[in-house]
């Protein structure tokens, strides 16, 4: 199935007749006769659309949004009403209330379909987005009640210059938004030092419906505004290619002459499902940094290290290249916490971080994983050189003073390294992660119980 869609309307006429069509396109149908038992199914089926007659005997079409959304769970399923007759006063209304469109019947079948298509792949792109982050309300992502929009950055593609001033004058008069006329021709080839537009609104009219429709694809494909809103303003003269474009990409589509206060509507319900996936994706980012990162010292954890040693084992058996396996622990660290206090000895873990990583080459692995304890991987190194490369870092740490808050005269520290090397054996089987840990666990030990602020190799490394 291509998802499941409730259909709301008194008449069973009326629903039997859209049933028909959706279920000849593959989707699942659920049935409502009225808002009061759409309601009660939202909450038993989970719809992934709501198609509802936009005049309900129980109650209007904002009433039935309100209801809707006032539940967690429903404030992103997707809504689209159809209306009996054409009111502009109802199709504003609806959609300042929340809906995520509204049509005039009669609808052509391929315009319906096509318009539920971009409403479900917009729906599921964010709920997939939602899952991989644990839940978008869940981080608080309630969608802001309408009227609280900032103004956003519109962008008017046209190849007329006329049509295009003649809506940037428009939108000035209705809205607070920044627009900018962008030539057709320089669409795609502005300056990276120029902001793209939030919202893109693309006249295609049929006279230039070729041209159009490529830079649709274009805009669609290209990194700086593959993820910014579409709107396509197709002229009465194409009004044909509105499944079409709908199809290509874009995210809506105006037909004939805009009305000014619905275009605004639109615009802003775009700006507003872009901003939302800009906070989805940045709450991804954020997770899979969380996923990767220690948070205080900015370092790799053990939760990204331990694979990185283990691809870089498996990789290092066809490229025959040796490397190099570290654990440094800072000597005496419990004495800082003990005299200056934890917040200095956070102090001196982000410093050390610092200078360690300022230290090893790009490719190297710098890793977090206990309480003043590091792991450095370091790929395609010798034996020789790893032993410089230790050297260099125990050496450097012990003569770098390092600054603490409320601290004068600054802190001296040092570490201690254990060694390990990694010398892949065409013959023999690879070290794995747990061995190569233990060897330098081990070399780490040795060093601490020589005296401290040196380097020690593992007595026997893997091969």
């Amino acid at each position: 199935m291509s998802g499941k869609i409730l259909i709301v309307d008194d008449l069973a006429t009326n629903r039997i007749v859209l049933k028909v069509k959706l279920c000849h396109a593959h989707y699942e149908v659920v049935q409502a006769a009225s808002a009061k038992e759409a309601l009660r199914l939202v909450a038993v089926e989970r719809p992934d659309l709501i198609l509802a007659n936009a005049c309900l005997p129980d109650t209007t079409a904002s009433d039935f949004l309100t209801a809707l959304r006032r539940a967690e769970g429903n404030r992103t399923i997707p809504v689209m009403f159809l209306q009996t007759t054409d009111c502009p006063t109802e199709r504003r209304a609806a959609l300042s209330a929340g809906a995520d469109d509204i049509l005039s019947k009669p609808v052509p079948e391929a315009l319906l379909l096509a318009r539920l298509r971009n409403l479900l792949r917009q729906h599921h792109g964010e709920q997939e987005l939602s899952l991989q982050i644990g839940g978008a309300q869940a981080l608080g992502f309630a969608e802001a009640p309408p009227g609280f929009d900032a103004p956003g950055r519109i962008g008017i593609i046209a190849r007329s210059r006329a049509g295009a001033y003649g809506l940037q004058t428009l939108l000035a008069r209705h809205s607070a938004h920044a627009t900018t006329v962008i030539d057709a021709d320089r669409a795609l080839s502005l300056s990276d030092t120029q902001p793209p537009a939030d919202v893109y609104l693309l006249q295609i009219t049929g006279a230039e419906a070729e041209e159009g429709l490529r830079l649709l694809a274009e805009l669609k494909a290209a990194p700086r505004s593959r993820c910014r809103p579409i709107i396509a303003l197709v002229e009465a003269d194409a009004a044909s290619l509105g499944v079409t474009v709908l199809d290509m990409g874009a995210d809506d589509v105006i037909t004939g002459d805009p009305d000014p206060r619905e275009l605004i509507l639109r615009l802003s319900a775009q700006l507003r499902r872009k901003r939302r996936g800009e906070r989805l994706r940045a709450a991804l980012r954020d997770g899979l940094n969380a996923a990767m990162f220690d948070p205080l010292t900015g370092a790799h954890n053990r939760r990204f290290a331990l694979p990185f040693l283990q691809r870089l084992i498996e990789s290092s058996q066809t490229s025959g290249e040796s490397f190099a396996v570290m654990l440094a622990d800072l000597d005496f660290f419990k004495q800082v916490n003990d005299r200056h206090g934890h917040a200095a000895g956070d102090e001196v873990l982000c410093a050390v971080t610092r200078h360690l990583r300022a230290h090893l080459r790009d490719g190297d692995m710098l890793a977090r994983i206990g309480g003043e304890e590091f792991l450095i991987v370091t790929p395609a190194t010798s034996r020789r050189r790893a032993q410089r490369t230790a050297d260099r870092l125990c050496a450097m740490i012990a003569q770098t003073p390092i600054a603490v808050t409320a601290q004068t005269p600054p802190l001296h520290v040092t570490i201690s390294i254990g060694v390990t090397m990694a010398t892949p054996s065409p013959t023999g089987p690879a070290p794995g992660v747990g061995q190569l840990l233990e060897e330098a666990d081990r070399a780490l030990y040795a060093a601490k119980a020589q005296g401290r602020n040196m380097v020690t190799f593992c007595a026997r490394s893997a091969a």
